[in-house]
């Protein structure tokens, strides 16, 4: 893949933080001096030809007017559903590039190696078939860090929210069961090739994530005293 992929980033920004305990939205969190959204903004830029920020409907705190300052196409849950499905759903449907990178907007430390990587996984058998592509760390699926390609994905969600599904990871796993649509696992063994310590599917739910967030930014920016310069 190019630097910069014909890729959409989407991310979504409507959680509530109730775990944390915030009384603000975990997406205006300083992490080293800068926003989380802000982070996460500025690293898609880089591999993503266009972004998309997706809130609930009427959502009142900052997380709107910052995502249209970071030059995201702000779009809210696709009507008369909410949750995680009626984000990647919504987010699906404003993009405009085959396959899209959906991520919660919680993860501080994305990998640009992983994510196109990842982007590879998905064309693997060329484009006119697209694999969605999830990570899997621990056993446990990672549909909020995924590629999902638009044309296959946008009826199979529409679906499975009908049905009164809210789960993304029960969806994922109807699909790999049925073989459609198509969905290829990243392994911890392919996740690391991109991004050795996994830090790139850290979120920061509660408060212990959000000191060890902040902890990992500390200890980037110091060197070792014995450090050489040549």
């Amino acid at each position: 893949m190019t630097a910069k992929s014909n890729i959409t980033g989407i991310v979504l920004g409507g959680g509530r933080s109730r775990r944390l305990g915030l009384d603000q939205s975990k997406l205006l969190v300083h992490i080293g001096g800068k926003l989380v959204l802000a982070r996460v903004a500025d690293t898609l830029k880089m591999v993503c030809s266009e972004l998309v920020l997706v809130v609930r409907p009427g959502q009142e705190d900052d997380v709107p007017d910052l995502g249209i300052a970071l030059n995201m196409h702000v779009v809210s849950d696709t009507s008369q559903y909410e949750g995680p499905i009626a984000g990647i759903h919504a987010g699906l449907t404003a993009s405009t590039t085959p396959i899209s990178f959906v991520v919660a907007g919680d993860h501080p430390f994305i990998s640009k190696n992983l994510v196109n990587a990842m982007a590879a996984a998905a064309a693997a058998d060329g484009m006119k078939n697209p694999s969605a592509v999830i990570p899997r760390s621990d056993g446990i699926l990672n549909p909020l860090h995924a590629i999902y390609p638009r044309e296959q994905w946008l009826p199979y969600l529409a679906h499975a929210m009908s049905e009164g599904e809210t789960s993304p990871r029960r969806v994922i796993e109807k699909a790999v069961t049925a073989e459609y649509p198509p969905v290829t696992i990243f392994t911890e063994e392919d996740i690391e090739k991109s991004d050795p310590r996994r830090i790139s599917l850290m979120d920061i739910n509660t408060q212990e994530n959000l000191n060890e967030a902040r902890k990992i930014i500390e200890s980037r920016r110091f060197t070792p005293r014995n450090h050489s310069i040549g």
